[in-house]
């Protein structure tokens, strides 16, 4: 999938263009940073799809936000999503870099950085799928599947509660972010969808949906990841089906089994200069950043 265009959206503080084109390449070598495999092949990198699947903005929010996200790819398979991002520091003349995390693949990641990197993500387990209920048999044809799963995503609603707990709906976005019909491991097909926040277009829960073949029958399953610091729940049809509320061990930063993972890495100028590293700190949530001269 090509890159999305990004929105001109009246309120931010700057033009959302001016930035994402000079941040886009310090995303792409913040990604190629990580590597990543599962716990069963680790010598066996994961692949990552180097062009982002897609951009977005959170121009509504007090500091406007900007980012893109990529997926580290197994035999074809979503295996994690990554977003970096960034927006203007609170005191540094750059702009905070920060990463935010989901394991996708159902088997648990082995996960490193660069040798000096301040902050990590250590996940626990793998993303739980489960059975679509009332979803019918995939079909026998990957275009008739794909409409399958846009209708099935459909189902699908969700909504958020911010800090004031305000409640705010997310939108689905109808098309698929990314398609992998000729995946392997018993998946005959999958899409990963979003839903996104009402403030812009910053993607708040990803829910896949996959046909799985195990012994003679087919079937529709799905899985929901959260992909923010706010409380979320999403329900199919009538039902709640999903929620992740922050609390003692599923805060702002990780869940309980650190599938998700949100942090400040560094900030930089838009010519990529390192100007600080940031470090998580429990007197500031976003985390401490640490001037280069002073280090």
């Amino acid at each position: 999938m090509g890159l999305l265009c990004l929105l001109m959206l009246a309120g931010a503080e700057e033009p959302v263009d001016a930035s994402a084109k000079k941040m886009l390449p310090i995303y792409v070598r913040e990604a190629t940073e990580y590597s990543l495999a599962v716990e069963s092949a680790p010598k066996k990198e994961l692949e990552l799809k180097k062009e982002p699947v897609f951009e977005w903005t959170n121009p509504l929010r007090s500091t406007p936000q900007q980012g893109v996200v990529f997926l580290w790819l197994r035999n074809g398979r979503p295996a994690a999503i990554g977003s970096i991002f960034s927006q203007k520091d609170d005191s540094l003349p750059g702009r905070r870099v920060a990463h935010e995390l989901h394991a996708l693949d159902r088997e648990k990641l082995l996960v490193s950085r660069p040798a000096g990197a301040l902050n990590e993500w250590k996940p626990q387990a793998g993303l739980e799928r489960k059975v679509l209920p009332d979803a019918g048999t995939p079909a026998t044809t990957a275009g008739a599947r794909l409409t399958q799963m846009r209708r099935l995503a459909q189902e699908f609603t969700g909504h958020e509660t911010n800090e004031d707990d305000k409640r705010e709906d997310l939108r689905l976005l109808p098309a698929p972010l990314y398609r992998y019909p000729e995946a392997k491991d018993g998946v005959v097909d999958g899409a990963l969808f979003t839903l996104v926040s009402t403030e812009g277009t910053d993607p708040e829960v990803w829910l896949l949906i996959e046909a799985r073949k195990e012994g003679g029958t087919t079937r529709w399953e799905y899985a929901c990841a959260r992909f923010s610091n706010r409380n979320l729940y999403v329900r199919h049809k009538d039902k709640e089906v999903w929620s992740s509320v922050r609390g003692e061990n599923d805060n702002v930063h990780h869940d309980s089994l650190h599938l998700y993972r949100l942090f400040g890495d560094k900030v930089v100028d838009l010519e990529g200069k390192l100007l600080a590293r940031v470090r998580e700190s429990p007197k500031v949530w976003y985390g401490e950043a640490i001037p280069i001269e002073d280090k």
